[in-house]
């Protein structure tokens, strides 16, 4: 008999894939265990996909987009769930909103379109545009489909789309760039420089900025790479400057302001020391 992969199906999932026979074979063995109406859990799916249908919706907004692979701030413990239209008249929930009515459900897990829609209306703007930098730089969508998406929504977050920029690797990365666009300052993303290999930021021509993507950012072998990497970008005449997830991430004031100070005393303008020529390459990686 054919094995059924761990997950949560729809009743009209099973019937389809496996027969009404099947279906009630599961039911009355207890391999197939309701977890509301119209759903049922085999196996051991994972639990925040099984809490979302439990709540009375699906995995949804950043909760999905993280599962998806899209880089997304915030706690990984609040589960994000929406409802369909039924749902969210009748259930507690809580339930994510999108502009507009609700979307049918189609699966235990929206797709990253439909996810990225109920992201806009619980994500602060500089989150939402990480979300959206990370979605273009992993190519899950393009400018122009997201644009599409919220055809319908207010003239704002059509603006933030605007701000988006598909070469941020990381969400850190967006918030610098951001920042620094704010300043009106020179600079570019994921810059490759001879000797060093490819920066996050380069500011100008002589500040780098390097940025942990993750929280739990690598291992020894790492560490002592990237400290390697910042002696031969300063022995170029480069003035490197790296900060932590949390430092860019948590006390973003504190690391925004000590870029600032780099800048107003010229830093970017200027070699750390004499140099004869500049090794650099300016162009994406």
């Amino acid at each position: 008999m054919e094995r059924i992969p761990s997950g949560v199906y729809s009743t009209r999932q099973l019937i389809d894939a496996y027969g009404r026979k099947r279906f009630n074979e599961l039911i009355a063995t207890g391999n197939a265990r309701q977890l509301r109406r119209g759903w049922y859990l085999i196996g051991s799916p994972p639990g925040d996909i099984v809490d979302a249908v439990r709540r009375g919706g699906v995995l949804s907004c950043v909760s999905a987009l993280r599962r998806l692979g899209v880089w997304v701030p915030g706690e990984k413990n609040h589960l994000h769930v929406r409802g369909n239209n039924w749902a969210v008249r009748n259930l507690r929930g809580p339930f994510c909103k999108r502009f507009g009515r609700p979307e049918p459900e189609y699966a235990v897990m929206d797709d990253v379109e439909t996810a990225l829609q109920y992201a806009a209306r619980c994500l602060n703007d500089t989150d939402f545009i990480v979300v959206c930098d990370s979605i273009l730089n992993k190519r899950l969508m393009t400018l122009e489909q997201m644009q599409y998406q919220f055809r319908n929504a207010p003239k704002r977050t059509l603006a933030l789309l605007d701000r988006c920029d598909e070469r941020a690797d990381s969400g850190p990365e967006t918030v610098i760039r951001l920042f620094l666009t704010s300043l009106n300052v020179k600079f570019d993303l994921q810059v490759t420089i001879d000797g060093v290999g490819c920066v996050d930021i380069l500011i100008g021509d002589w500040l780098i900025i390097e940025l942990d993507g993750w929280e739990f950012h690598g291992d020894k072998e790492h560490f002592e790479s990237d400290r390697r990497r910042d002696v031969d970008a300063h022995a170029l005449g480069f003035t490197p400057l790296r900060f932590t997830y949390k430092q860019t991430m948590h006390t973003t004031d504190v690391t925004t302001a000590k870029i600032h100070e780099a800048i107003r005393a010229g830093v970017h303008l200027r070699p750390s020391h004499p140099v004869q020529s500049s090794p650099l390459t300016r162009g994406t990686a």
